[in-house]
């Protein structure tokens, strides 16, 4: 099973340069990790004809109002797609701006514990998609792109074969993977694009 995911750009091999013979026929559903339009996010469902499920990023305010048009947003949920328990978070750390979707570490403590009764009976997850990177893995030093402590700990506490998540982009002039292994965790970051094979994911 294939995935594809997309974040922070608008990706020119999905856009301007888009021919679908080059990616795999098979890819299942699109999970975008945020900061994309809407009008966007609803044209790759168009155009590989697949469902949408995304989290909004710290930019994402218009979706208020203008949502990619048929996504389902799974901020705040465990949502299970083609057998995989997924658990979702939205936005940034805060950082003061006046309208971005942004979360103290308290705050996304806190939406995390709201879950763990959920997350009890589901006894396994697959997955976590956020828009902000975990503490310590793929983060920046600046306030805005501080990673959450919570995120990783989740990582540790729940062992999800798959951590997906944007916000740092790659051409920030850092030397940062796009991928990394944190215990048995493929932590991947989904700047642009990233088609994940879930059986085959190296």
């Amino acid at each position: 099973m294939k995935i594809l995911i997309v974040g922070d750009t608008i990706d020119p091999r999905l856009y301007d340069h888009f021919q679908r013979s080059r990616f795999p026929e098979d890819i299942e559903f699109i999970i975008s990790v945020g900061d994309l339009p809407g009008w966007y996010l609803s044209y790759l469902m168009s155009v590989f004809n697949v469902p949408l499920y995304y989290v909004r990023g710290n930019h994402d305010t218009a979706y208020e109002e203008e949502p990619p048009e048929g996504g389902i947003n799974i901020d705040g949920k465990i949502t299970k797609i083609k057998g995989l328990n997924i658990l979702a978070f939205e936005g940034s750390m805060h950082y003061f701006s006046p309208r971005a979707i942004q979360y103290t570490e308290r705050q996304m403590w806190w939406k995390w514990q709201r879950l763990r009764p959920k997350v009890f009976l589901r006894r396994k997850i697959d997955m976590i998609v956020t828009h902000a990177p975990p503490y310590g893995i793929h983060d920046g030093e600046d306030q805005a792109h501080k990673g959450f402590l919570c995120f990783s700990q989740m990582i540790h506490k729940y062992k999800p074969r798959f951590f997906i998540h944007g916000h740092t982009h790659l051409n920030y002039g850092r030397n940062q993977k796009r991928v990394d292994i944190v215990n048995d965790t493929m932590v991947i970051n989904g700047y642009g694009h990233y088609i994940l094979d879930v059986e085959n994911p190296c």
